[in-house]
This record gives C-alpha cells, structure tokens and sequence, in this order.
C-alpha cells in the first residue's frame, strides 16, 4: 500500500512521523559512514569515492546484513516506498556530481589536443565496447533481466566497460601533483571525449531499453534524431542563453548563492526535458554543466562552493545509496564469482589495451601509453552511475549490478598506482617544461587575477584613452570591461517613491537604458536611469557606444550600465564596484562642460580635485572611490587637449616604465607588456638612482657603481618577464639628481607615446594621492600617462 494516500477532503497528507523519522536516520548513518570512509580512503592515497561507495557496501546485505541481519533490517527495511524516498535524496545527488563532472570538461582542451585525443578515445571506447559487447553476448541467462533482452542488455554492460571517470582521473592527476603535465592533459582529453561519448551511448541504450523488440529500430532512431537535436542546440543557442542568465544573475545580484540557485534551476529543468525525452536526467546535467563551466562569470568562488556542497554531502549519499544495493555474498557463489572474475578481466584489459594501442598509434611512447592506460581505467563514480540507471530501467539485475559496482572499485583501487609508477618513466620535453613555467607565471601574475574591469566614463578624452588600453590588455585575456554612466540626478528624486516609480514606469514607456531593464548593448544585467528626459538618455548611449568602440573588444566582454546618481558619483561608482570588480580604469579629467557645477567641484562633494595646472584630476571625481575601495586602479591621463567626439586610435610605439622594483612597479611593467603585445611597440625599463637621496644615505662619498648594480638587477628582473612574455624590452640605469625630471627628459628625448607607472595609491585628508614623483611626471609628461596603483 502506498503511503500517499489521499484523504477524503481529496488532499494528500504530509509524510508521517514514521518515514520521516527512517529517512533522517538513514541519511544521517549513511552520511557519516560515507564521510569517515571517504576520509579513510584519502589517507592510503585513494580517491575518497571508494571510501563512500564502501560505505554502502558496510551498510548493505555485504556485511551488516550478513552479520547483523536483525539491525539491517531495522535500518533499513524491506520498504519499497521507503527506500525510494531515499532514493529520491540520492538521485538529486547524482545530479549534482553529473554537474561537477560537466565543470571539469573543457571542450578547449579537446580541441587544442584533438588528434591525438581523438586517437586515444575512440581505441579506448572501441575495444572495450566490442570486448563487453562480446561477454554479455555468452553470458549465461540467468544473469539477464526479466524480459531476457539479450540485446540491450549486451549494449548496456558494452557501455558500461568503454566508459572512464573524469573525476577519479582528475581527483588521482591532482592528488598525484601532475595535473599540469602534457601526459595528464591528454588523460583528461581522452577521458572527456571517452565520457561524452559514453553518455551518447548510454542515452541511446536507455532508449532502446524502453522499447520492444518490435520498435527497437524505431525506438533508437527517435533516441538518436532527439539527442542529436539536444546537442546541436544545446552548444549553439543553449551556450548563448546560458552565458546570458549567468552575467545577468551574477550583474544583477552579485552573489554565488544565486548562481549556484540558477545551476541547480537549470540543472533540474534540462534533466527534465532530457528525462522526457527518454535521453535520461543525467545527460541534461552533464550538458548543464559543461555549458555553465564555459561561461567566465561563473568564477572559482562560486564553483567551489556548489562543489563542497555536491562532494561533501550529496555525493556521498549518492554512492553510498549505491552501495547498499551490492550484495558481495553472492560472488560466494562460483558460477557469479567466475563471471564477475571474466567480466572485470575484460574491463581492465579492454580498456588498457584499447588505450595503449590509440596512444601508440599517436605516436606516443610505451611510458605514455601506459600511463594512459591506467588512467583511463578509472571507472569509479560514472560505472556507478551507468549500473545505477540499468537497474533502474530494468537491463541489469542485481548481481550484475553487484558485479558492476566491483568493477568500478577495483579499477579505481588499481589506478594510482600504477599511474604513479609508469608517469614517473615520462620525460619533460622542452615545450613542456616552457609551457609549465609559463603557465606558473601566469598564475603568479597580477593581471591573471583580474577578469572583471570597471571603466566609469564620461567620455572624456582621457576615458577613451583608459578605454584603448584596456582593449590592448583583454584582447589577449579574458577579461570583462563595463563601461558605466552616471546620470546626474539629484538624491531626492532618485530615493523618492514617486522617483522610483516613475523608474518602474519608464522601462514600458521610456529609454531602452532603464533602470530594471537591462540594455541591448549590456549583453544582461540592470542598467538605470532615472531621468525621463530623452536628451540625457541619448547622450548616456552615444558616450557608451563610443566606450565600447575604444574597447574593440568582442561584444561578449563588454558590458554598458548606466546608473542614476544617488549621493555622491564616488558613492554610486563605489556601490558598483563591490558588484564584484577587480579592477577600476578611469580617466584624470572631465570632459568640458561635464560637471555643470562650481569650478573645481567635480565630484558633488564641495573640495577642489584640480591639479596644479587647474586640470581636474579625475573624470568622475570620485576621490572617496579611490581612498576607500582596495581595489587596483589604473588611472589614464591623455595630456591632450579635451575635444568634443570619438577619439583618434591613439598610436603606441614606444613605452617607458619607470621602476623602483616594488610590486607596484612589476604590476604597471605588466600591464605595460600587455599593451606593447598588442600594439607591438617597444617597452623601456629604466631604474632612477637619486643621487641626492643617495648622497644622504652615506657619510662621505656614496659609492654609486653598487647602487647601480642594484639598478640593473631591478631592470633585467622587470625585462625578464616581458621577454617571456614575447615583448620587445630595452633595459637602462639613470643617475640623476632629480629622477622625476630625469624620466620627463627620457620621454622627451626618445619620443615615448606612453608612460606607465606604478604608485602607492595614499589616502589624505582631502583627495587621494599617488605620491610626489608620480604627480611630478603627470604635471609635466610630453606623452599620455597611466598610472597603476594595486594597494
């Protein structure tokens, strides 16, 4: 009888105390033994999944059902309903980790290793398909299902032994600390388009399943034009529309929980359509999951979070759910125990063999093919997760289930090891060894930690420059730029119920830049404007439109906001900025006629922010911007005159860096780099020695050829890395008694197009300061200037 049974009020009554009361307990027994199981397992260097797959084994008809049948059975009762609520929590975790999964594929890495990937996936899904294919075809009938569809039932076990798992693979590369060599990205590779196929094949094995005979060709000719259909889709459109809802969630509400509410939203709703589709819930995850791990603002944070909460709590259940169902007792039995023996014969061979003969006709070594091999071998959590949809769909009965899950166990048990003896035999090639110090580098880098840019504007002359040199840095990078516009709007119209419901009204009957409605040029996420006056709103989308043609980026990194002004701008732009930025460009000046206020008032708070020649310093004037946030800035002055309209493409030939040899100094040498790559110009290093400050460190005559060794140091170890990089580098130490007179000369005399600065940004009591020197070459460059400020 089932324990939903509706009442005679015709509703349905909530879960009894009874199975509420076996539900958590279950949960809680199964949790805990998985967890401490899982931490056992990584202890003796193996994948914490053998661990929580044991845990089901524990638990189950194995060993506490064969020593203590009494308590089992007390735990877990011979209750179909009961168990399917179980179930129910274990099948949302196996939606999760088939996410994670689709995180780890990188459909670049296939790409850029396409051939020999390619080589090594087909050898190693082929021979291990026929191989299985051929066994269950001899199997004896006892070990089929109920309809005795020999057939099916031959595709399914041929599936289950071609498939690895990238998680096992990925979690042993990881743990064994060679997840960046060449011979473990092509693991993974192989291993991506093993899986990927491997869900191809399981959803069209599942279809097959749930037909007859009669239709079998029907049933998979459906299978396949709707997979086929899915596929083409999902990585055209799908890609599309997914990249869209993860900016506009993330713009929008600027949180991981809402991104990790949205993974699961769409996690849950394409398993849906793939469910009804008869292409199985699990593909829709994968698929989910890979497209959401393609899209950049969806970023580490996030991710690691939805992952600690998939391996750390659903996972296990998952797994361990699984392992209740092995009843190791019947290999006692020498009929299944010489099957269950064959059949992971063949499983280990065939995907060994067909690996290694796929990486030596790639042109691989032995070592290679080995390590390869027992990569791949790795069947771990995805033969779980194929065994535990066969049984569900009635192809597998439970001992070839049993037999499956051992299967998935002892390949994993297997694996490490011997990785870790055959990688040890694979030498670093040149390339390699380049491409890893390379990679190092970039991850020790500054600019490798920004992806998200801030370019508050205005269009000034000297925004549209910050603008050009942000296109020269991201062109190469991932790196996105939103441009944003404030409108000046006074604090009580703005934060009035009548301002805000005229913003409600203005997105049905006013700009296409409002406040809840998010622009065609924003690619997603709010922009804002409060004022209804079509004038302001047309001048806010030229200024954007002529930002986003500075940047000459792909329209995918560009971003147009435009925001009401509430307070302050430096209030606005700062509740912009703790949306997630890492990094804030701006211009050194306004745009003439911009401020419409008191001269020298151009950030609404009442002080000057002039320089010494009566310029304003910064565009927005948003001085508590920069002596509040902690965030890196580069600030842009053109040292043109201010025009009215687009600026030319400013010409970049020769850059000077100046450098005391701080990590302020190697950020903007960075940046320089970046900016020399693109334009292909010629970068200076140059260190000043003060000879006055030199002369005061030291009683009597100051020894100068030790500081300009010390200079030298400085300079080659800032070239090194733009050399490295594949920039054109000169290299010099000057000795001056006046170093911000001596780089203003350098500039003059070598007509340098750009000068890029480091700078400890200072906060004092009435604007922020870059420091004298650096005031200095801004005051009197004869060419445009950054200056690069990273706290």
């Amino acid at each position: 009888m089932s324990m939903f049974q509706i009442d005679s009020s015709g509703v349905i009554p909530p879960l009894g105390h009874h199975e509420l009361l076996f539900l958590f307990g279950q949960l809680f027994v199964l949790l805990l033994t998985a967890r401490v199981l899982g931490e056992v397992a990584r202890y003796f260097d193996f994948p914490s999944v053998l661990g929580e797959l044991l845990a089901g084994i524990v638990l189950g008809p194995s060993i506490l059902g064969a020593l203590f049948p009494g308590l089992f059975v007390a735990l877990f009762p011979p209750d179909p309903a009961q168990y399917h609520l179980l179930e129910a929590v274990s099948w949302l975790g196996l939606l999760m980790l088939l996410v994670v999964t689709g995180f780890e594929t990188d459909l670049d890495l296939i790409a850029s290793r396409a051939r020999r990937a390619t080589s090594i996936a087909s050898a190693s899904i082929v021979v291990p398909f026929v191989l299985g294919f051929g066994i269950a075809w001899v199997l004896p009938a006892t070990f089929l299902a109920a309809d005795g569809n020999r057939f099916v039932f031959s595709l399914f076990i041929a599936t289950a032994l071609s498939i690895s798992a990238i998680p096992v693979i990925a979690k042993i590369l990881l743990d064994l600390g060679i997840i960046d060599r060449e011979i473990s990205q092509l693991t993974i590779a192989s291993g991506m388009i093993n899986d990927t196929v491997g869900w191809i094949l399981l959803a069209v094995v599942a279809g097959l399943a749930r037909g007859t005979e009669e239709t079998a060709i029907t049933t998979a000719g459906t299978t396949i034009l709707f997979l086929a259909i899915f596929l083409v889709l999902s990585f055209t459109v799908g890609l599309r529309l997914v990249s869209r809802l993860i900016r506009w969630v993330d713009s929008t509400f600027n949180s991981d929980l809402s991104l990790i509410t949205t993974v699961m939203i769409l996690a849950l709703g394409v398993g849906t359509l793939t469910h009804a589709l008869r292409l199985e819930a699990v593909l829709g995850a994968f698929v989910v999951g890979v497209l959401v791990g393609r899209v950049n603002r969806f970023d580490q944070g996030a991710r690691h979070v939805f992952e600690v909460i998939t391996l750390g709590i659903f996972a296990p259940i998952f797994f361990a759910t699984a392992g209740l169902r092995v009843d190791l007792t019947a290999l006692a039995t020498p009929s299944i125990l010489l099957v269950g023996a064959a059949v992971l014969g063949v499983a280990i061979a065939g995907k060994f063999i067909g690996a290694f003969v796929g990486a030596r006709g790639a042109g691989l070594s032995n070592w290679e093919g080995i390590a390869i091999g027992a990569g791949l071998n790795a069947r771990g959590a995805l033969e779980i997760i194929v065994a535990t949809v066969g049984l569900s769909l009635g192809v597998l009965t439970e001992t070839m289930y049993t037999i499956i899950v051992v299967i998935a166990i002892v390949t994993s048990l297997f694996a490490p090891p011997i990785l870790r003896f055959s990688i040890d035999r694979v030498e670093l090639s040149g390339e390699e060894e380049r491409r890893l110090q390379r990679k190092e580098r970039d991850e020790r880098s500054f600019l490798g930690s920004v992806s998200r840019v801030l370019l508050p504007t205005r269009c000034s002359v000297h925004a549209q420059l910050a603008a050009q040199l942000l296109g020269h840095i991201g062109r190469n990078r991932d790196i996105e730029v939103t441009n944003m516009y404030v409108v000046g709007a006074s604090e009580s119209e703005t934060d009035s119920l009548a301002g805000r419901i005229r913003r409600r009204l203005s997105k049905y009957t006013s700009s296409k830049y409002t406040s809840d409605a998010p622009s065609p040029r924003s690619n997603g996420g709010p922009s804002a404007t409060n004022s209804p006056d079509p004038t302001t709103n047309a001048v806010a989308e030229d200024c954007l439109d002529n930002t986003t043609r500075q940047l000459s980026l792909s329209q995918e990194m560009v971003h147009n906001r435009v925001r009401p002004r509430r307070g302050t701008v430096g209030e606005t732009v700062t509740r912009e900025l703790h949306r997630g930025y890492d990094f804030l460009a701006l211009g050194m000046g306004i745009a003439d006629g911009e401020s419409g206020r008191n001269p020298g008032d151009e950030n609404g708070t009442g002080r000057k922010t002039r320089d010494g020649n009566g310029r304003p310093l910064f565009e927005l004037g948003i001085e508590d911007v920069l002596r509040a946030t902690s965030t890196p800035v580069m600030a842009v002055n053109a040292n043109v005159e201010n025009a009215d309209g687009p600026l030319d493409s400013v010409p970049i030939r020769r850059i000077l860096v100046p450098t005391v040899g701080t990590e302020y100094s190697r950020h903007a040498a960075e940046i320089a780099f970046e900016i020399a790559l693109d334009c292909n110009a010629l970068v200076e290093i140059v260190h000043v020695i003060d000879l006055r400050r030199l002369h005061e460190l030291f009683v009597g005559e100051a020894d100068v050829s030790e500081a300009v060794e010390i200079g030298a140091e400085i300079v080659d170890r800032e070239a090194t890395l733009g050399r490295q990089l594949g920039a054109n580098v000169l290299t010099d130490v000057l000795v001056d008694d006046n170093p911000e007179r001596a780089v203003i000369d350098r500039a003059t005399t070598n007509e340098i197009d750009l000068i890029v600065l480091g700078s400890e940004l200072r906060s004092l009591s009435q604007r922020a300061f870059f420091g004298y020197h650096v005031e200095y070459v801004l005051k009197n460059a004869p060419c445009s200037v950054a200056v690069v400020s990273s706290r």
